[in-house]
């Protein structure tokens, strides 16, 4: 989970203006209340698969900036600075520069910019129109938009993205988000086509205080009203040929009864993505993941794992290197070529009847790329 101070830093780093004293007030009210609760995720149509998180940027967040007229690009560029994400800054400097409008139902999106490699997409759009509905909840809502996108082969990206991601911030009638799609992207250039089919507020049922049966809250007595709206806002645009490299390994490293099998790495300039997998001598395992640090290192430059995918949930599907998982970092390179070394400190695993186990390493794997 990210911390209070994690959070504070980096809403601050985002709002270098000088709001008025009342805006202040209620930007440190709003972190409080942002850090206290879970993270509500946009509906956005698809269902993430289980993800194992290490401390991150702060994703599907919304924060208001009273007093600061700033636009859609400004918003923007707060939200790439703010997310604590060196990929989403190098997709953001190299997307293509697009100004797409579409108005359906009194309600303008403006697709910004989009960007493609090997690991991601990255989409910056803004929406004018909507009007925020007047609740008795303090908090004010976060947007919320059904999205699908199609890549140049016709893939949906429920065919092909793993998992995604967003941020964004609300100015007075405007917001502003950054939206990822990370997964097995097409090395296809050629025609992109992104269509919004829902965009407003309280339309996933959630609202704070995950109400259950008998609550009190206001919000649980008193359900704020819907407020999405219906339409179709669609976006056709070309993206050149996604860049990044695939490269293919059965680098391995075995300490005491646990061998870690690197089957794959995805190397693009926004991310690192590593296909891993873990066999224990004798045991089962349903999960696992990494304690104490996990990175991978070119030729002396590394990169921590923040986040990961379970692949193989389904123990029957197991392979015989063992349990399958995808590591992701938050930052990238171009540079391909050399030494690419992993390294995990400790590592954690399930076992059938729910007893966690903890492995003591360190298991160091190394591949070279010419």
């Amino acid at each position: 989970m990210t911390t209070r101070e994690e959070i504070e830093t980096r809403l601050l780093r985002a709002v270098a203006v000088e709001p008025p004293e009342d805006g202040l007030r209620w930007l440190d009210q709003r972190v409080a209340q942002i850090a206290a609760r879970p993270v509500a995720l946009p509906r956005r149509g698809l269902s993430s698969p289980r993800l194992i998180l290490h401390p991150v940027a702060l994703l599907a967040a919304f924060v208001l900036l009273t007093g600061a007229v700033v636009g859609a690009l400004g918003l923007l560029d707060w939200i790439i600075e703010s997310s604590g994400q060196p990929g989403w800054q190098t997709a953001w400097d190299e997307a293509e520069r697009l100004d797409l409008s579409a108005t359906d139902a009194g309600v303008t999106i403006n697709v910004e910019r989009a960007y493609a490699d090997l690991n991601q997409v990255l989409v910056g759009f803004t929406v004018a129109g909507l009007e925020v509905p007047t609740t008795a909840v303090e908090d004010p809502p976060a947007l919320q938009w059904m999205v699908e996108i199609q890549d140049p082969t016709g893939r949906s990206s429920e065919q092909w993205a793993t998992s995604q991601g967003g941020m964004g911030m609300d100015e007075t009638g405007l917001s502003a988000v950054v939206q990822t799609w990370e997964g097995v992207v097409a090395p296809s250039a050629g025609t992109w086509v992104l269509t919004f089919t829902s965009v407003g507020y309280h339309g996933g049922g959630f609202v704070p205080g995950q109400c259950t049966v008998g609550a009190t809250e206001p919000e649980c007595v008193s359900p704020p009203p819907t407020g999405m709206i219906d339409g179709t806002w669609q976006f056709r645009f070309q993206l050149p040929e996604p860049i990044g490299a695939i490269v293919s390994t059965d680098a391995q490293a075995t300490v005491g009864q646990g061998t870690l099998t690197l089957t794959e790495l995805r190397v693009s300039p926004t991310m690192i993505k590593a296909t891993m997998a873990l066999q224990v001598a004798g045991a089962a395992i349903l999960d696992w993941g990494w304690v104490g640090g996990g990175s991978v290192r070119q030729d002396g430059t590394a990169y921590s794992f923040h986040a990961g995918r379970h692949v193989t949930t389904d123990p029957e599907q197991q392979g015989p290197m063992g349990d399958v998982n995808e590591l992701m970092t938050v930052a990238g390179t171009d540079a391909v070529a050399g030494t690419w070394e992993l390294e995990f400190a400790e590592l954690s695993y399930r076992m059938s009847n729910g007893e966690r186990v903890q492995l003591d390493g360190p298991w160091t794997l190394t591949v070279t790329v010419p």
